[in-house]
């Protein structure tokens, strides 16, 4: 809590700021006063009840931790399972992308060919009409 300053600033009916003594109190500090005094009050009654309390306390702890592990495997396993999809497929763009170019330098040979030989038809052809 920053309360170094004690002052509010208020404006009165001119827009003039003048500072008003005092201590303030934000919501949030009001939440963590109530929360620390419920806490003393726990531990108060914790106290005096912790010869009951106390196994099903420990039982309560052992099983969240329990079941955080538990968690952390599962969510460990999900990573790893995301992980392998995720190069699975990037793997299977770069087999397409490869054989996409792959392809379209056969294409292109082949309309090579094809232009080659079309040019030479052409060529006979001009050569038979200049002799004929």
């Amino acid at each position: 809590m920053d309360h170094d300053e004690h002052h509010e600033h208020v404006s009165d009916e001119k827009g003039r700021k003048h500072l008003t003594e005092g201590f303030h109190i934000g919501k949030k500090d009001l939440w963590l006063v109530a929360g620390g005094a419920l806490g003393a009050l726990a531990l108060l009654g914790l106290g005096k009840a912790s010869q009951k309390v106390r196994p099903a306390a420990v039982s309560a702890v052992r099983e969240g931790y329990a079941f955080k592990e538990w968690v952390a495997g599962k969510a460990e396993k999900l990573k790893e399972d995301v992980e392998d999809i995720v190069a699975e497929g990037v793997h299977q763009y770069q087999q397409d992308l490869a054989a996409t170019a792959g392809t379209v330098k056969k294409e292109k040979d082949i309309l090579e060919k094809i232009e080659k030989i079309v040019e030479d038809k052409l060529a006979r052809m001009k050569t038979e009409q200049g002799e004929g």
